[in-house]
């Protein structure tokens, strides 16, 4: 085989995830929402996306902590 053929074959293998897209691959499994929604979810800081408040309670349980800490605005703009 050569080095050519050995690198188009490992080119065609799936690539590993970033940290960052497997977050987000690990919140839509656990939330049961799209990738793109939790991107929504996760936006520039001043982004009005918010998920609902079952959604977030799923999350705070998934990271022991409380939906108020992971949303602390989110309070305000549901309110």
């Amino acid at each position: 085989m050569t080095l050519k053929e050995i690198y188009a074959k490992v080119k065609k293998e799936p690539k590993p995830d970033t940290p960052a897209a497997a977050f987000i691959k690990e919140l839509a499994q656990v939330t049961k929402r799209s990738e793109l929604a939790v991107r929504r979810w996760l936006g520039d800081g001043d982004s009005t996306c918010v998920p609902d408040a079952l959604t977030r309670d799923v999350i705070a349980r998934h990271f022991n902590t409380t939906a108020e800490e992971l949303f602390p605005s989110a309070e305000t703009k549901t309110a």
